[in-house]
C-alpha cells in the first residue's frame, strides 16, 4: 500500500484540535483546581506518613495496611482541598483563568 506524502503533511489551517481552545467554564476550572489540590495534599501527606510504623488503627498493621493508608490520605485530601484552606485550588483556578486570557488577548 503506497500513501501519498501530501497526506501526511499537516494542513496549513490550524484544525479545531490544533486551535487554542477558549476560555474555561469557571465551574470547570474550579473543578480541575481542587481536582489538583487534592492530588497534591494526598501526596504530601503520602511523603509525610511514609516514615510511619503500622498502626493498630487497621488491625494491627501487616501488608494489607499499606494500600488502606494509601486511600486514607487521597481522602484526606480531597476533604483538605473540598475546605479550601490551603489556597493552592483557589491560586490554581487563578492561574488557569489568567492563562486563558492571555491566549485570548494574543489571538485577538
Amino acid at each position: 500500500m503506497d500513501i501519498a506524502a501530501t497526506t501526511l503533511r499537516s494542513p496549513a489551517t490550524p484544525t479545531p484540535a490544533t486551535a487554542t481552545p477558549a476560555l474555561p467554564n469557571p465551574e470547570a476550572a474550579d473543578k480541575v483546581a481542587k481536582e489538583f489540590e487534592a492530588m497534591l495534599v494526598g501526596q504530601l501527606m503520602e511523603s509525610m506518613f511514609a516514615g510511619m510504623r503500622e498502626s493498630p488503627l487497621f488491625g494491627g498493621g501487616g501488608p494489607a495496611e499499606k494500600p488502606w493508608r494509601s486511600m486514607m490520605l487521597q481522602e484526606y485530601g480531597k476533604a483538605i482541598a473540598e475546605s479550601g484552606t490551603l489556597g493552592i485550588g483557589r491560586m490554581t483556578h487563578d492561574e488557569i483563568v489568567r492563562l486563558y486570557a492571555s491566549q485570548a488577548e494574543q489571538r485577538s
